[in-house]
């Protein structure tokens, strides 16, 4: 299975549909450029007649003690796609789940109601007899069904974070903005407060008030846990190669900044979702994320958990 395929499932189309949460202005998730890197998928084993007869109505498939249904499988064909590869995919994604239910994951309600309330109100004014209609034209029975699709949301994202690991740094800055020809004048004031933080000034009350990047002004200079390729070279250079509780003086593109490494570097899980918008954060994802899903399937194939219980070529005929 391909990496841009997978990640546009997983943080795509399980995210309660495509097609619903983009309507309500939430994410799609991150865009991946195609990728040569494959998770092959072992093949999965045929129903026994006891299996079948023991599946719910509508079961195409068997994942432990769970089952993708025919619903499941409508909501996210597309015609003229393949029916092994979704179905695949959908096994996948499956496995997320019932390991992020093994690891402790929990869901949010409080969250998923917000979503919900959200969705009513953008696609219906708060309606119900309409958002019931639209929740049925985007294949959702009911709103039960969206809460379902809503939790399962948070559990793969939690994964996804958890099992997306780099070698990454926390770093806190105070920016004095110039541009390279403002650069020589405005060095002083960068120089003058990093003279005040080796006196004893508090970083974050500086960052406050004196930082021209106003995003991490309000979090006292924090930046966060990142890997390699999130920042421009001058800034990375210095970050991977200070000591934590070490100031230096760096200059970028976007002026002069003073910095401050609070941890790492150490190799760790994803905090921050938008870095999976990043090259930095699909390489990582790639070489961890991916490889946890395939030993994932590994186990459940040689435990007997995986069971198509239909021929999938019934799935589309007319």
């Amino acid at each position: 299975m391909s990496l841009d395929r997978f990640f546009v499932y997983v943080v795509s189309l399980v995210l309660a549909a495509s097609l619903v949460l983009t309507a309500c202005g939430a994410p799609s998730g991150p865009t991946v450029a195609d990728s040569a890197t494959n998770v092959p998928s072992a093949p999965t084993t045929s129903a026994s007649p006891a299996t079948v007869s023991n599946a719910p109505e509508g079961a195409i498939a068997r994942i432990g003690d769970e089952y993708i249904l025919r619903q499941d499988f409508d909501r996210f064909y597309l015609p003229g796609g393949d029916v092994q590869t979704l179905v695949n995919q959908m096994i996948d994604v499956e496995l997320v789940v019932q390991a992020a239910r093994q690891e402790g994951a929990m869901v949010d309600e409080t969250v998923v109601d917000a979503q919900v309330e959200q969705l009513r109100l953008a696609q219906a004014g708060g309606d119900d007899a309409k958002f019931a209609e639209f929740l049925q034209s985007n294949n959702i029975a009911d709103e039960a069904e969206l809460r379902r699709l809503l939790r399962r949301d948070q559990l793969i994202e939690q994964m996804l974070l958890k099992h997306t690991t780099a070698e990454q740094v926390r770093a806190r800055h105070i920016l004095v903005a110039a541009t390279p020809e403002e650069a020589e004048s405005r060095k002083a004031t960068a120089e003058a407060i990093l003279t005040e933080l080796r006196n004893g000034a508090d970083f974050a009350a500086l960052a406050r008030t004196r930082s021209d990047d106003p995003g991490s002004a309000a979090q006292g200079g924090d930046l966060g846990w990142a890997p390699r390729g999130v920042y421009v070279a001058p800034f990375e250079e210095a970050i991977f190669s200070m000591q934590p509780g070490e100031l230096r003086l760096v200059q970028t593109d976007f002026g002069w900044h003073i910095i401050e490494v609070t941890g790492g570097p150490e190799v760790r899980s994803f905090e921050d979702r938008a870095l999976l918008d990043t090259p930095a954060g699909q390489e990582a994802f790639s070489a961890t994320f991916l490889p946890w899903v395939a030993e994932l399937r590994s186990a459940a194939e040689a435990a007997g958990k995986i069971e198509i219980l239909v021929d999938l070529n019934t799935l589309v005929q007319q």
